[in-house]
Formats: structure tokens, C-alpha cells, sequence
């Protein structure tokens, strides 16, 4: 069977004119024999002819087509020491020439072009070039054992079936053919060229050696051009570019076979002058080195030089290719393709991660005395170099792409396998001196880092190098550890093949950096990245890490870190998988060591990251630049026992930590994410932002925080929580502080949630400046649909302990706000000897709860300076209860808070709204001081014991209240009042009430009271009612005994004012130094009170004082006015005797004068009733003015001035309950009286008032 084999070129290829044929045959040329089949256009030979300088052959003729000069001979050989040229007639660029005998082509002297065409040699049975041999070709060579060169569309330049070219323009990609449809592997296989002399090209011009083996034990030379090497085993079409260049490989259509000899039958025609020898056995050896050659199709094999190398100035270096199916570099075989400029590309056994359009290599080899460079030698990038194989990778000699000594980064290395890999012991570098480090790329399937000892493996009869000795790969540590040292970016990548997963393990490692420069260490695994017990670390520079599962994106694979530890010394962390990442006892630190901003460290997961007895820290120091940020993006983060945190500790700022969780985020076991600045720095710490589902943090010391602490001048991290819900349990929390002899801000704390839920002592939110620093506390701002506090958790922001700043302020904006459980409190202070004002805090919601001692304060307190907060609570409706409290109080230098209530419903239990200036405090005084407390709303309710109280204990004015209500308030054994306190100094505070009615009942109070100085006023408009019962006071008092004041002055504008007489609840306005108070008051009607001049035990309205002027009672009682509702009274006179019953005139006898009717005067408060037939008006009973003896007095006054005994005398009284009416009846003098029972007709008429008879009144006229 014939092999046929084609070569085809890319290019035009001008195929016109035609020339005769002659043929001569000189014996003694007749190793360059040429033949018949170009017809008109014969080669021809030319002994002995001057070519540059020196004798030569010069080969003449041929058929021209274009600019392409074709040849054809049956024999082709030059000889030792002869010199052989083809001529190159003008405008020809390329000569192609065929064999088409059955011989081997042997070249041992110097085969060249005079001229610059680019020269092709085909000889489907085998080319060799001699120890002596050398090329003198100024443009490209091609030599091959090709069968043909094939154009696409179907025309050949065959060696095989040889005939002359056609008539016609060729204008196509053209190629080589290697054999035909049907022909086996291992079937009379293409022929091998071997090469043991010099074959050199021109400058930026191409070497292509292409043979079913190659063996090059000599040198191949193409400065800044292309050398391409490809062993092909069986049918195949290599396409190539028009110099050349090799492109693809394909499978062509069918055609002739070949009869050339069988590859042993080629290497035993052979001698010592080929540089291989072959053995009587037919083994094939490198003659210098004994290494034994395996004779399989598609082997490449190269222990000379193949230089591409351009070391011109600005120039790049050329690229090396160099594919068969098994490929080997040996006996200090060597590969350059360095540049001047940059370093150029060399391909062993396929293009880069064995992709693209080049053939790939089952097996590759590079033994360690081999070496391959692609450096950029003065400035420029160092280049690329890539070995890889389908199945087996064996890499132990030097591999360097360095950047420029001026300039320029490192190149990048490529020692991968689809399979098996082994580099232990390889010398790799891309390192620069003035640039970025370049990258080591290893790519095999599952791969174990670890230290291994290797043979590098040999030919001969047990073994061949190039079989894999497993599936996995492994690499050496000490290996990856020299090429970081040296400066080159290592990188280790998997994929997945048949039943490998694409894994990257190790256990029991530790790679140190230790010289300066930066560098990257990646591992890229397409399943799974597992290390164990393992240190990497950066003593010196910095060391990026990346940790990457799922490289391939098929959506699986999991990280596992676990007792080690990482410390880059500044350089990036990340740490990115499909599945799940899990740090167990391992510590992940980034100290920046750098002058500008540290690279972040990065944890990405699709499912989950863990962190347990675990540590994610950037940190920075001194002089050096920012820390740098934390990054981590999971569905599900777990930290137990861990913590994330960014610290300065020097002029830089701490890194940002950003946290997005699409589930949850928890947060247990004393863990935490923090960021901090400390140690004298003065950078700021960084922020925290936290976007997450949900958010749960759990448990004592568990918590986010950010601080500015150890005598620290940056400002504290602003926290930030974006959530569904958020949850703190246990005593956990979120803290940003200013502390320790430090100044700067206390940095923000925003959640914003669907729900949060503040549960367990300590658990809560705070912002403090503390131990003698300097600063203002941050903002706490909640935004959230609930927010409930329980079991003494909490919000606060301080400033304490020496310190100067202002407490920050918290604002929480909610559908419901709920307190509930003792010791649960939002509050801002200022304490300790510090300076600054307390926070304000603002709540705006539908509904506020406080329940079971939970409270709202802000307050001044030991020995401080500064104003109490401010609150205000905006809600729909607002509950305290068991003794709860909203507070603004004050115990040093300072202003006294402010309580600003807004709800359309208020209602306080057991509980209290106050205002205080304590015993130590001292307020200045404002004439025109506006309310400290003020409550506006729907309706007002005070039960049990319940206080809204404005009061002072100090130096200064007790605070006013202000109620509007534009309903009702209510107070049920409670009170709203102001006090100045025993030992105090100030004015008593003013009360204002405004609203449609007030009820007091069971002891309730309004009142102002000031042991010392004049009592506040009290001012009550209202719609409607005022009802005072049961002992319940409103009240005005001043002053004590040797105390001088003046009782402040009452107010009360109300449709009615009501109380029970002997309820004994009271409107007073007194004093005992000072005059008593006014009291001014306008209503339709006032029932129910005495107005006398000192209180008894009945209700009364008074205006006393003991000692001084007694106060003006005013009572305006509105009556009609004039002006409106006038009718026209009637013209004619009433008269009287219409109103006289003369029923019984006629029968009744009169005492006096029988001439005169009866008459009778109406005298008094009486009157008339308006006709006979009405019901006579009941008399007002006249009181006359009594005075009491001095037992009496002394027993009133005792009273008086003594609670505890109206209380008693409240408490004997029965109390009158009220209840609805049920009936009615009609007393004897004709009064209506409301029954507490039914009535019936029957009732009615039992009840009714008889009018007098005739009868009746005969007999009363008689005396009967």
C-alpha cells in the first residue's frame, strides 16, 4: 500500500507560464537527480559554480507559477562538504521542491537558496541533515516527509504521483498530507527527520521540521523568527501559513498509498554522522549521551539547541513549537526564545491549558539538564512557555521567563497534564527585577502538594518516560516554595477527567516566603481544595493567595482549611468555591507591610462559609498604607469561636469588612467581626456592613464592634446591618468606641430589618467615648417593622470616665417598638467627670410599649458637665407600664432635657415621664423656658401611681409640662406635676394642659410645688369637663416655714367644673412665707366645692397663705350672651291670678278679711313654681358664716399640713361608687330622682306628688 503525504502552504500561489522540459543527468552529480514530471520546465544542475564566494551547485530551471518556483527530483542528497543552492530567479518568493524516488534525502553539507526565497523540501522518505549539515537560506525552510502538497481545492504538488503543476492561479490555504483514509496507526507509518547539523534562517525567519518522528540532536537557529517541530504518526493534513507556520491538523480525503521503507528499516541506513546510533538489536541512541530513542510514530525528541532567541535592541523573541504525540527534551537539549525587548513564546506538546487549534502531545518530557527560556533580557515582559500533555507531564529541567533587568514583568510557565503531572525538582522561574512577578501555571487533574522524591525516569527496557506512573499529580512543596523565593507567581489548577474529580490536597506542609518582591500562589481546583495542617506564610514581601473551587464552573466544589495558618505579609487572600468553605483552627492574616493600600482578602462561597476557632484578620502598622478590606460572600455564615477583623496600629487606615449572606448570618461562641484602630495610630478603623437574610449573634462577648482605643487619634468604623431580621441573644451586641486616652469619633450603627430583637442581659447596641478620651459617641439608627427589647438588653451611647464628647444620638423608626422585662433601656449619658452633652433620642412608630421597669433616659451624671438629651417618641399609640419610665434627668453642670411626646393614644400604668435636675446639679434659669415635657395627643391615661413629673433637687428651675390632648386625660391615683425639692433652688415649673375634659379621681394630682422659691402656675384649658374625685388635688404650693415663695397661680377654662363636696378634692393655689396663688376660673358652672379661706376636708377651691396675702379666687361663669339667641318678649302682661288654682275658692274659709282673696309673698331663695300645675322647687339651703374655736383650728390645721392624715381621712370615707341609672322616681316635693333599679308605672304612681284637694286644703285653712 501506498502513503501518501502532501504539504500545503498558505498564500497565494501563482501557477502560469510553462517552459519545455529537457533532462541531463551529469553521473557525477547523481546524488541531486532531477526527474521528468515538470515537463517543458526541467530542474537543472550547475556544478561548480561561484555562490557567494565559494564553489557550489546551483540547481536552475523549474517551472515557474507565480512567484513560486517548483522543482522536482527522484533523488535528492548534498554530501559532505558540498555546497548545494538553488538559484532565485527574480520575483520568485518561494521554491518548492519534491523527491519523488524511493530514497532518503541526506543533507551533510550546506543546502541553501542564493537569493531570499523561502525553501521547501519534500521527501516522503526521510530527510536527514548530517553532523556537518547546515542551511544557508536567508528566508524560511520547510522540510518534510510529507507525501504532497495538497490546496484546498484538491490540486497537488504530489511526491508520490508526481505531475506538473496545473495552469491556474492558486489562491488558497494549502497544507501538508500525511498518508490517507484506512491507514493505521503503526502501518508504514510517515517517515522520521532527523537532524545532527546547524539549520539557521534568516533574522525573523522560520525553521519547519515535520516528519512522523523528529530527532534533533543538532542545532535549528531562527533569530526573532519561528521554529516548528511536529511529529506526526499517522494520516494527517497540517495545514501551515505561508512561511511556514504550522496552523492545524486535519484528517483529508482519500488517495494513493506509499511503498516507503518501515522506520527501522530508515534509522538502520543511518551512520554516526547523524548523530544517533543504532544497535545491532535496532535500538536507536543519541550518539553523545547513549540516551535511548523510542521509535514510536509521532515521537519528538530534542537534545541540541532550538534557538529562536532575537537579542537585537527593542526586539521580542521568537517562538518555539514543538508537538508530536510524545515530546521530550534531553541531554541538555534547550529551547530559546528570549528577546531584547520581550521574551517570545515556546509550545511543548500543545498551546496553552491545551486548548486552541495545535495538536496536543500524550506525553511530554523535560529532563533536568534541559532548559527553555523566554526572557525579556533588557526591557519587556518575559514571555510564555507552556509543556503540556493529555496524559503525562514530567518537567524537571530549568524553565525561565523573566521580565527585563530595566524593566518589564515576568512571564508566565506552563507545566500541565490532563492527567499525570510530576515537576519535582524543576527550576522554574518569571521573576522581575523591576516589575510584577510572572506565574508558574500547573494543570493536571487532582493534584497533592506535598514532598516527593522522583527518578525522572529513563528509557529502557522496564520503563518509558513517557508513561504515566499514576493518575495524579504531584508536586513537590520545596519546588513551589524555590519558585516564589525566586520570584515567580506559582499557579496549580485542576480539571476533570474520566474518574478523576479535579481535587488539590495536602497535609503536613509549609511554604515560607522569604525574600523580598511580590508573588501569587494560586490553587484552582475544579472540585475540591483540602489542606491540613500547613503553614503559608510571607516573611518578607508579599505572598497573594488564591484558593479557588470549582475552576471549571461546573457548580461543585468545597474548601477545607484546617489547622494551619496563612499569613501573606500584605499580599491579596482568595478564597472562592461553588460548594461550601469551612476554616477549622486556622488563622488567616494579612499584616500590610506595603506603602499604599493593601489588596482585600475575599471569601466567596455559593452554599456556606464556617469559621470555627478561626481567624480572617488585615492588619497594619507604622508607616505603611491602609490594612486593607475583608470581603465575604456566602449563602449561610457560621463563626464559632472565631472572629473577622481589620486593625490599625499606624498612620494607615483599617480595611472595611463587608459580609452578604443570601440566608443567615450567626455569630456564636465569643466570636465577633470587628475593626479597629489603637496603639498611638491614627489612621481610622474601618467600616462593617453586614447584608444578610438574617442575622443572628448569640451568646456572652459575642458581637461587631469598632473602636478607636490605647491612645489612638482616627475615628471608629461606621456598622451597618441590612437585614429581614436581626437578632442579639445572650449578651451579645454591636460597640463602636472612642477609649483609652484616645481621640476621634465613635463611628455609626445602622440596622435596618424586618424584625429586631434585642433578648438577654447585656445584649444590645452601644456607642461610647470613655477612659479619658476625647470624641463624640456615634448615631444609633434602627429601622425596622418591630423591634422588641427583652431581659435586660438595650441601646446606649455615653460619654463616661473623664472624657470629652458628646453621647451620640439614637433614632429608631418602627411599625412597633417594644421594651419589656426589668433593666431593658435605651438611654444616652454623659458621666464620670466627662464634658458633653447627652444624646438626643428620637422614636417615631405605631406603637411604643414599655413594660416591667423597662426605660428611655438620657442624663448628665457624676460630676460631669453637659446638656441632658433630648427624646422624642412619635407613635400612634404609646404604654408604660410596672414601672416603667421616660427620663431626662441632669446631676451636674448642664441643661435639663427635654420629653417630646406625640401619640394619638398615651397611657401609663404604674409607670412615669420625667424630667429632673438631681441634688448636684446646677441649671442656669431662663425667663421664657418652654416646656421640658411635652405630651401631645388623642387622649392622655394615668393609672396607678402613674407620674409625668418636671423636678429639681439642684440648682436650678424645675421643667415645665405641656399636655395637649385633644380628647381627654385621665389620671387615676396619679399625678402630673413639678417640684423644687428640700434643699433645691429655683422655680417651680408650669404645668399646661390643654384638652376636650380632664378627669382626677382616686387621689389624682395636678400640682407645683416648691419647698423653696415661688410655685410654677398651672394653666387647664378644656372643651368640656373637669371632674375631680376622691381626695384628687389640683394644686399650686410654695414655700415652707422660714421659706419664702409665692404659690403659683391656677388657671382652668372648662365647660364644667366638678367635684363631690365630700370627696374632698381640692383647687388650691397656696403658699406659707409668700402670697397664695390666683386662681381664675371660667365655666358654665362649678358644683361641688366649698370656697373658703383655708382647705377642710371638704372639696374646697382656695387661694391661702399661712403668712403672707392670701391669693384672688376669679369665677367667670359664662352665661347668655347678649348679642345673640334674642327673642321678642310678649306685649301682654301675665296675669297673675292665672297662676292661682281658684279650684276651691268658694269652699275654703278665710281667717282675715272675708272681703280680700287669699294672697301669698314669696320670699328667699325660693320661687315660684312657673304654673299651679307644676312641681314646686326644692329650697337652697343658706349656710350661715360660723367661726370655729380654736380646737377646731388646731385640728384643721393639723391636717393640713399633715398628708398622712388626709390620706387617713380620705381612706375612712366610703367611697361613693357611680354607676348608670336604671329608673327614675319623682319625690313629695316634686324632685327626680335617678334610681340605681328599674321602674315600673306602678312605681311611678306610688311616687308621684298628689296636688292638694278642696278637702285638704279646707282642713289646713281650719287648723285640722
Amino acid at each position: 500500500m501506498k502513503i501518501v503525504r502532501t504539504l500545503v502552504i498558505c498564500g497565494a500561489i501563482s501557477l502560469s507560464g510553462y517552459y519545455g522540459i529537457t533532462h541531463s543527468v551529469n553521473p557525477a552529480l547523481a546524488q541531486i537527480v532531477p526527474d521528468h514530471t515538470l515537463g517543458d520546465n526541467p530542474s537543472l544542475v550547475k556544478p561548480n559554480v561561484e555562490v557567494k564566494g565559494l564553489p557550489a551547485d546551483l540547481i536552475e530551471g523549474g517551472a515557474t507559477r507565480g512567484d513560486n518556483l517548483f522543482h522536482s527530483f527522484s533523488d535528492f542528497n548534498v554530501g559532505d562538504l558540498q555546497r548545494v543552492y538553488f538559484a532565485n530567479p527574480a520575483g520568485i518568493n518561494n521554491i518548492l521542491s519534491r523527491v519523488t524516488g524511493s530514497n532518503i534525502s541526506k543533507i551533510f553539507g550546506t543546502l541553501g537558496v542564493d537569493g531570499a526565497a523561502n525553501l521547501f523540501l519534500v521527501n516522503p522518505n526521510g530527510i536527514v541533515f548530517g553532523a556537518n549539515s547546515q542551511l544557508d537560506v536567508a528566508g524560511s525552510f520547510v522540510g518534510s516527509t510529507a507525501n504532497s502538497i495538497v490546496f484546498g481545492n484538491g490540486i497537488e504538488f504530489s511526491a508520490i504521483n508526481p505531475e506538473e503543476p496545473p495552469l491556474l492561479t492558486i489562491n488558497i490555504t494549502p497544507g501538508l498530507q500525511y498518508g490517507k483514509t484506512g491507514l493505521q496507526y503503526g502501518q508504514n507509518p510517515p517517515q522520521p527527520i532527523v537532524n545532527a547539523g546547524n539549520l539557521a534562517v534568516g533574522q525573523g525567519q522560520n525553521v519547519t521540521l515535520v516528519g512522523g518522528s523528529i530527532i534533533s540532536s543538532g542545532d535549528i537557529l531562527a533569530p526573532g523568527g519561528e521554529i516548528n517541530i511536529l511529529a506526526v504518526p499517522s494520516e494527517t493534513l497540517v495545514q501551515l501559513g505561508q512561511a511556514g507556520q504550522i496552523l492545524t491538523l486535519s484528517t483529508p480525503t482519500p488517495s494513493i498509498g506509499s511503498n516507503s521503507a518501515s522506520v527501522t528499516e530508515f534509522f538502520s541506513s543511518l551512520n554516526h554522522d547523524t548523530g544517533v546510533t543504532v544497535s545491532s538489536d535496532g535500538q536507536v541512541t543519541i550518539t553523545d549521551s547513549g540516551t535511548i530513542v523510542p521509535l514510536d510514530p509521532g515521537t519528538v525528541i530534542i537534545s541540541g539547541e532550538l534557538n529562536a532567541a532575537n537579542l537585537s535592541p527593542g526586539q521580542t523573541g521568537g517562538k518555539v513549537t514543538v508537538l508530536g504525540d510524545q515530546v521530550g527534551l534531553f541531554d541538555s537539549g534547550s529551547i530559546d526564545v528570549s528577546g531584547n525587548s520581550s521574551g517570545g513564546e515556546a509550545l511543548i506538546g500543545g498551546d496553552f491549558q491545551g486548548q486552541g487549534q495545535l495538536p496536543l502531545a500524550t506525553a511530554t518530557y523535560i529532563d533536568p539538564d534541559s532548559t527553555i527560556n523566554a526572557d525579556g533580557i533588557s526591557t519587556g515582559n518575559g514571555g510564555l512557555i507552556v509543556i503540556w500533555s493529555n496524559q503525562s507531564t514530567r518537567a524537571y529541567g530549568t524553565l525561565t521567563a523573566r521580565g527585563g533587568a530595566q524593566s518589564g514583568n515576568g512571564g508566565l510557565i506552563e507545566t500541565s497534564s490532563a492527567n499525570f503531572l510530576d515537576v519535582t525538582g524543576v527550576r522554574v522561574d518569571a521573576s522581575a527585577a523591576n516589575g510584577n512577578a510572572g506565574t508558574w501555571l500547573l494543570d493536571p487533574r487532582n493534584v497533592t502538594l506535598g514532598f516527593a522524591d522522583t527518578s525522572n525516569g529513563t528509557f529502557d527496557s522496564n520503563s518509558n518516560i513517557f508513561t504515566p506512573t499514576g493518575d495524579d499529580a504531584v508536586v513537590n512543596i520545596p519546588d513551589i516554595e524555590a519558585r516564589l523565593n525566586a520570584g515567580t507567581n506559582v499557579t496549580i489548577t485542576t480539571g476533570t477527567t474520566g474518574t478523576q474529580e479535579g481535587n488539590i490536597t495536602a497535609d503536613g506542609f509549609g511554604i515560607t516566603k522569604t525574600t523580598p518582591g511580590e508573588v501569587t500562589l494560586s490553587l484552582q481546583a475544579a472540585n475540591d481544595i483540602s489542606l491540613k495542617n500547613f503553614g503559608i506564610n510571607a516573611d518578607s514581601g508579599f505572598l497573594n493567595l488564591v484558593l479557588e473551587a470549582d475552576s471549571d464552573n461546573s457548580g461543585s466544589g468545597d474548601v477545607e482549611l484546617m489547622n494551619g495558618g496563612i499569613d501573606t505579609g500584605g499580599g491579596a487572600v482568595t478564597i472562592t468555591a461553588a460548594g461550601a468553605i469551612a476554616l477549622e483552627s486556622i488563622g488567616i492574616n494579612r499584616n500590610n507591610n506595603r506603602s499604599d493600600q493593601a489588596p482585600p482578602i475575599t471569601v466567596i462561597s455559593g452554599e456556606s462559609i464556617s469559621l470555627k476557632s478561626a481567624g480572617i484578620n488585615t492588619f497594619t502598622s507604622g508607616d505603611n498604607g491602609n490594612a486593607g478590606n475583608v470581603i465575604v460572600q456566602t449563602g449561610t455564615l457560621t463563626i464559632e469561636e472565631a472572629g473577622i477583623g481589620s486593625t490599625t496600629d499606624g498612620k494607615g487606615d483599617a480595611g472595611n469588612i463587608t459580609v452578604t449572606a443570601a440566608d443567615s448570618v450567626v455569630v456564636t461562641n465569643n466570636s465577633g467581626i470587628s475593626t479597629n484602630t489603637r496603639n498611638k495610630s491614627t489612621g481610622d478603623a474601618g467600616e462593617i456592613t453586614i447584608t444578610a437574610g438574617s442575622v443572628l449573634l448569640e451568646g456572652q462577648e459575642n458581637g461587631l464592634g469598632s473602636d478607636t482605643e490605647d491612645n489612638s487619634s482616627g475615628d471608629a468604623g461606621k456598622i451597618t446591618i441590612t437585614a429581614d431580621s436581626v437578632v442579639f441573644r445572650g449578651g451579645s451586641g454591636i460597640g463602636t468606641n472612642t477609649q483609652d486616652h484616645s481621640t476621634g469619633d465613635a463611628g455609626e450603627i445602622t440596622i435596618t430589618a424586618g424584625s429586631v430583637l434585642f433578648e438577654g442581659q447585656n445584649s444590645g447596641l452601644g456607642s461610647d467615648t470613655e477612659d479619658n478620651s476625647s470624641g463624640d459617641a456615634g448615631k444609633i439608627t434602627i429601622t425596622a417593622d418591630s423591634v422588641v427589647f427583652r431581659e435586660q438588653s438595650g441601646i446606649g451611647t455615653n460619654t463616661r470616665n473623664n472624657s470629652t464628647g458628646n453621647a451620640g444620638e439614637i433614632t429608631i423608626t418602627a411599625g412597633s417598638v417594644l421594651l419589656e422585662g426589668q433593666g431593658n433601656g435605651i438611654g444616652s449619658e454623659t458621666q464620670d467627670n466627662s464634658s458633653g452633652d447627652a444624646g438626643k433620642i428620637t422614636i417615631t412608630a405605631d406603637s411604643l410599649v414599655l413594660r416591667d421597669v423597662s426605660t428611655i433616659g438620657t442624663r448628665t451624671i457624676d460630676q460631669s458637665t453637659g446638656d441632658a438629651g433630648i427624646i422624642i417618641i412619635n407613635v400612634d399609640s404609646i404604654s408604660l407600664e410596672n414601672n416603667s419610665a421616660i427620663l431626662s434627668t441632669t446631676e451636674t453642670t448642664g441643661e435639663i432635657g427635654t420629653i417630646e411626646l406625640n401619640a394619638n393614644s398615651i397611657s401609663l400604668s404604674d409607670s412615669r415621664i420625667t424630667t429632673a435636675v438631681e441634688e448636684t446639679a446646677v441649671v442656669n434659669s431662663q425667663e421664657d423656658r418652654g416646656p421640658n415635657i411635652i405630651i401631645r395627643g388623642s387622649s392622655l391615661s394615668l393609672t396607678n401611681n402613674a407620674q409625668v413629673t418636671a423636678s429639681s433637687s439642684g440648682q436650678g428651675d424645675a421643667g415645665n409640662i405641656s399636655v395637649e390632648a385633644d380628647q381627654s386625660v385621665s389620671l387615676s391615683n396619679s399625678s402630673i406635676a413639678t417640684a423644687v425639692n428640700e434643699g433645691a433652688e429655683g422655680k417651680g415649673g408650669d404645668i399646661k394642659i390643654q384638652s376636650g375634659s380632664i378627669t382626677l379621681e382616686d387621689q389624682a394630682n395636678i400640682s407645683t410645688e416648691t419647698v423653696r422659691g415661688d410655685g410654677g402656675n398651672i394653666t387647664l384649658t378644656l372643651q368640656d369637663l373637669l371632674l375631680l374625685r376622691d381626695g384628687s388635688q389640683i394644686t399650686t404650693s410654695a414655700g415652707t416655714e422660714d421659706q419664702p415663695g409665692d404659690g403659683g397661680n391656677i388657671t382652668i377654662t372648662a365647660d364644667l367644673i366638678l367635684a363631690f363636696l365630700e370627696e374632698d378634692s381640692d383647687i388650691t393655689a397656696n403658699a406659707f412665707d409668700g402670697n397664695g396663688g390666683n386662681i381664675d376660673l371660667t365655666a358654665q358652672g362649678i358644683f361641688g366645692f366649698n370656697f373658703p379661706d383655708q382647705p377642710t376636708n371638704f372639696s374646697d377651691i382656695t387661694a391661702s397663705s399661712e403668712r403672707g396675702v392670701d391669693g384672688d379666687i376669679k369665677i367667670n361663669i359664662l352665661g347668655v350672651n347678649p348679642s345673640q339667641g334674642l327673642v321678642e318678649l310678649p306685649t301682654t302682661v301675665v296675669d297673675p291670678s292665672a297662676l292661682i288654682d281658684a279650684r276651691c275658692a268658694d269652699t275654703v274659709k278665710v281667717a282675715s278679711d272675708d272681703s280680700k282673696g287669699d294672697e301669698f309673698i314669696v320670699t328667699g331663695r325660693g320661687g315660684l313654681p312657673p304654673s299651679p300645675l307644676d312641681p314646686i322647687i326644692s329650697r337652697t339651703v343658706i349656710a350661715d358664716w360660723v367661726t370655729l374655736d380654736n380646737s377646731a383650728t388646731e385640728n384643721y390645721q393639723s391636717q393640713r399640713h399633715s398628708p398622712a392624715a388626709r390620706e387617713e381621712s380620705a381612706r375612712k370615707r366610703p367611697k361613693r361608687r357611680i354607676v348608670e341609672a336604671q329608673g327614675w322616681l319623682i319625690g313629695p316635693d316634686g324632685t327626680v330622682i335617678l334610681t340605681p333599679f328599674p321602674t315600673t308605672p306602678e312605681t311611678w304612681a306610688n311616687s308621684w306628688r298628689k296636688s292638694p284637694s278642696c278637702e285638704d286644703l279646707r282642713r289646713i285653712s281650719n287648723g285640722s
